[in-house]
């Protein structure tokens, strides 16, 4: 055996020694400490790196490193480890024995490399077994060489790891006689450091002079044959760019001879394949030879397709030690994730940070963000890589498929800093394409991923900008990306993310000023809530518990969804943040959540926290909102209420309302309309209907304007209650007209209103159609609007629904049915078990008795 061999051998035996499969970085540290217990011998952590690869070897170990690693597995030395294993391998063997010994050596070192190069724990990576039968095809069928040809990233490295293993070095592998010899981009830096060409590693290795050699031997002499020879080379698309190397490859593949028993299979990037394809195409010999497989797609010129949903959860659950399903992980996710690259990511990044969630849609942003950190913001030569992919972003239209610019485009750019533009394309940030369908054929450039793409879009915006989101900002996201376009939502979610990272809160009420859709606006309230939470979790924000202020409860106040999401942020907020009165504030929304939630646990104890403040309370609202919680708390619980007082105080604060001179919208402060929110719902669930439409008129008086608000939640939440009362009171044209007025601001696009709003306006229009004699309608606002509830869990409007669509098909022909729906809904009050508190009943005074009667049937039941 060579040098080389004994070495491989020594690594081989060290691992098995230190009970290790895989070894990384990490694992070097560990094996120096095993040595130094075994032998008393101190070989350092840098040695045991270099010794496996990890860095740099400049130099032949030393004779005390050879020594003591020796030891370590039970020789006396070095020399005795040598003379074992030369006698191992001086016994009779085939030559075809011979060579699978030698190979099996490369092989084995060049295994584990790929394995410890995986970006997860290798066996946590999907098998990709869509590609067995086609590999088998291959082997068994007269092709000389075939491609695993893939983008960076999209994992062809590993699923030929994954081949090695089951073809031919698992314990059940189907071809066990058959030579394998795997070569990587270690094994050839290893024989280009030696100074060897590989034709004189390859003579020293296996004793023929070239693979041609080898062929010739072979045929002639068939009898010494036990199987196939399976060479596998990955990783050199690096030295394919040099152009001495690229013509010793293509002649190799020139010089193999037609047969049946040597096969080769090159793992190569697209762009490289896109080199070596003409030499290919030019000669019919080779065309013939060239195995392009079931997958090949002419195009991409890749045969490497996507991760599928199974292959992702698949990795997930090994990753998270449990059963991930498809639920669990946002769609957003799942997409990114089709690139096996990013899994690689998220499992970096989960090691660093537990906080964010398979089903957060920030953690697609925190991946790319954090790739981008580490390959291009901390990397050498940053100023330059990003000046670069700026120049990129700026030039790529949008093409049939794919966000491209053609390569004489950006020339320019390229030729000022060539070394950073090709560190950027070994990196995989960038790829470089032929585009093939022109007259012609042009080289393209584009992102490895559109999501790249757009972030360095919106880094161009906040140049733009000076770094300071503001009106203009959003502005100008709104011109310049069209509505109805993903790209738009990232930009905004990249914008939000900023935002919040740099605590200019103020600067999010634009996407709710400005006319981005509805949609964008709930989706971007969504994500505000995510990023808080997670921004919030980090020890060095700047948005942190000391620095959230009055703009952060604004949106909050003005943006009432009742999501899980909302309700989980607002607890999350006021449990850590230290301005009291921003703490106060955050409690009342508690509390307002935890009404319409029905939820009385958490209502009491969040009151609790709002009592010790309740002088501060005073300075703060128009009037106490605790006393206005305290009303509903009782009524929850089915406790007595002194409401006089509160009506006195109620009356009082209308009266200063009215007497206030107008206002503009934006003057409206968060604790005025938690306020004025608490005390309409207050007035309408003690029927004292007409002291609740004098309120809502002296809010009018006060804010002309305020029915006109398309930002805010409020607006449509006091006509929604006007119209409530105008039924209530008898006066039908009026609420018809509120609801004809709300259904136009709902339809168009840019009015901002929640599931929570949709649901309220089923209500009123059941209601309407309840009052005015219309059932059939009524029933269906009635079950359109419990359609809205189930899936949003809102919990008092699905009772207040229900109790309507008992008090409806009380009046119809259908009124059997009654029976059904009164089971029902005390079947929903027994699972969730809740009460049903008065300001639930929304429907008319005739159902009063009914109502009554159920809720006392309830009460009975429970006790």
């Amino acid at each position: 055996m060579n040098a080389n061999d004994l070495l491989i051998e020594l690594r081989k035996f060290v691992l098995i020694k230190s009970g290790l499969r895989n070894i990384d970085p990490a694992h070097c540290k560990i094996i120096s400490e095993y040595v130094y217990q075994e032998t008393k011998n101190y070989v350092s952590e840098t040695t045991i790196k270099r010794f496996f690869g990890f860095a740099n070897t400049l130099h032949k170990f030393s004779l005390f490193t050879l020594n003591s690693l020796s030891q370590y597995i039970g020789y006396n030395d070095w020399d005795s480890f040598c003379k074992d294993k030369e006698s191992q391998t001086t016994s009779a063997h085939s030559i075809w024995q011979d060579l699978k010994l030698k190979a099996h050596a490369i092989t084995s070192v060049s295994l584990i490399a790929k394995k410890n190069n995986s970006g997860v724990p290798f066996n946590t990576t999907a098998n990709r077994s869509f590609f067995y039968p086609d590999f088998d095809y291959f082997l068994k069928n007269n092709y000389q060489f075939t491609t695993v040809s893939a983008q960076p990233g999209q994992g062809k490295s590993i699923l030929l790891a994954h081949m090695v293993e089951y073809f031919f070095f698992s314990e059940n592998a189907l071809y066990k006689n058959d030579i394998i010899l795997l070569i990587n981009s270690t094994s050839i830096n290893t024989i280009i450091q030696s100074g060897d060409t590989l034709k004189e590693w390859f003579l020293k290795e296996f004793k023929f002079g070239s693979f041609s050699e080898l062929i010739s031997f072979f045929k002639k002499n068939p009898e010494k044959r036990e199987g196939r020879f399976v060479i596998i080379v990955d990783g050199i698309d690096a030295h394919l760019a040099k152009s001495n190397y690229f013509k010793i490859f293509i002649d190799l593949l020139y010089s193999i001879e037609e047969n049946n028993f040597v096969k080769l299979i090159f793992g190569l990037r697209t762009d490289t394949w896109i080199n070596l394809q003409p030499a290919i195409n030019g000669s019919a010999s080779l065309t013939k030879s060239w195995y392009t497989g079931l997958f090949y797609d002419e195009e991409t010129l890749s045969n490497v397709p996507s991760l599928n949903v199974d292959e992702i959860l698949y990795t997930l659950s090994h990753i998270e030690n449990k059963i991930i399903n498809r639920a669990d992980v946002s769609l957003q996710l799942l997409t990114q994730f089709k690139t096996p690259f990013w899994l690689q990511i998220y499992f970096k990044l989960k090691d660093e940070n537990q906080q964010l969630e398979l089903n957060n849609p920030l953690l697609c942003y925190e991946l790319i963000s954090y790739f981008l950190e580490k390959r291009v913001f901390l990397a050498k030569k940053s100023t330059e890589k990003i000046f670069l992919l700026k120049k990129i972003s700026d030039c790529i239209s949008e093409g049939n498929k794919k966000l491209r610019v053609a390569k004489e485009k950006i020339l320019s750019y390229i030729n000022c800093y060539p070394d950073a533009y090709e560190e950027l394309l070994n990196a995989g940030i960038i790829i470089e394409e032929k585009r093939l369908s022109t007259t012609i054929p042009t080289e393209i450039v584009r992102f490895l991923n559109d999501d790249i793409y757009t972030y360095f879009l919106f880094i161009q915006i906040t140049d733009k900008f000076d770094y300071k989101p503001d009106k203009l900002f959003f502005e100008h996201i709104l011109d310049s990306f069209p509505g109805q376009n993903s790209k738009r939502d990232h930009i905004l979610n990249w914008s939000i993310r900023f935002s919040i990272n740099r605590n200019e809160i103020a600067a999010l009420k634009s996407i709710f000023r400005l006319p981005f859709s509805n949609r964008e606006k709930n989706n971007a309230f969504d994500f505000i809530c995510y990023v808080s939470k997670y921004e919030l979790s980090k020890p060095n924000g700047n948005f942190n518990k000391l620095t959230i202020g009055i703009d952060f409860i604004d949106i909050m106040a003005s943006g009432r969804t009742m999501s899980n999401l909302y309700k989980e942020t607002i607890r999350t907020i006021s449990d850590n943040v230290l301005n009291e009165d921003m703490q106060i504030m955050l409690h009342v929304i508690e509390c307002t959540v935890n009404l319409i939630d029905v939820d009385k646990m958490a209502l009491t104890n969040t009151m609790q926290l709002l009592k010790r403040n309740y002088k501060r309370l005073n300075e703060l609202f128009p009037i106490n909102p605790y006393d206005l919680i305290l009303y509903f708390h009782n009524n929850l619980n089915n406790k007595p209420n002194e409401s006089k007082s509160l009506e006195d105080k109620i009356i009082k604060l209308c009266k200063e309302i009215d007497q206030s001179k107008p206002r503009k919208n934006e003057e409206i402060t968060s604790a005025e309309m938690l306020t004025y929110r608490l005390v309409v719902i207050a007035l309408f669930s003690q029927k004292n209907y007409a002291e609740c439409h004098r309120f809502i008129m002296a809010i009018l008086r006060k804010y002309p304007n305020i029915f006109y608000v398309r930002h805010s939640v409020f607006s449509p939440f006091l006509l929604l209650h006007l119209g409530q009362t105008y039924i209530k009171l008898n006066y039908f044209k009026k609420a018809q007209r509120i609801m004809h007025f709300v259904d136009k601001i709902i339809s168009s696009d840019y009015t901002y209103y929640t599931n929570f709003i949709l649901a309220s306006f089923n209500v009123f229009k059941a209601n309407f159609y309840n009052a005015t004699h219309h059932y059939e309608q009524a029933l269906i606002e009635t079950n359109t609007g419990l359609d809205i509830t189930k899936r949003n869990n809102f919990k008092m409007f699905e009772i207040a629904l229900l109790l309507n669509k008992i008090d409806t098909l009380k009046h119809t022909e259908e009124s059997e049915e009654v029976s059904n729906v009164i089971k029902e809904l005390l079947n929903f009050l027994t699972v969730h078990k809740l009460s049903m508190p008065d300001y639930s009943n929304l429907s008319s005074h005739e159902f009063e008795h009914t109502f009554k009667i159920l809720k006392s049937y309830r009460r009975h039941q429970n006790l």
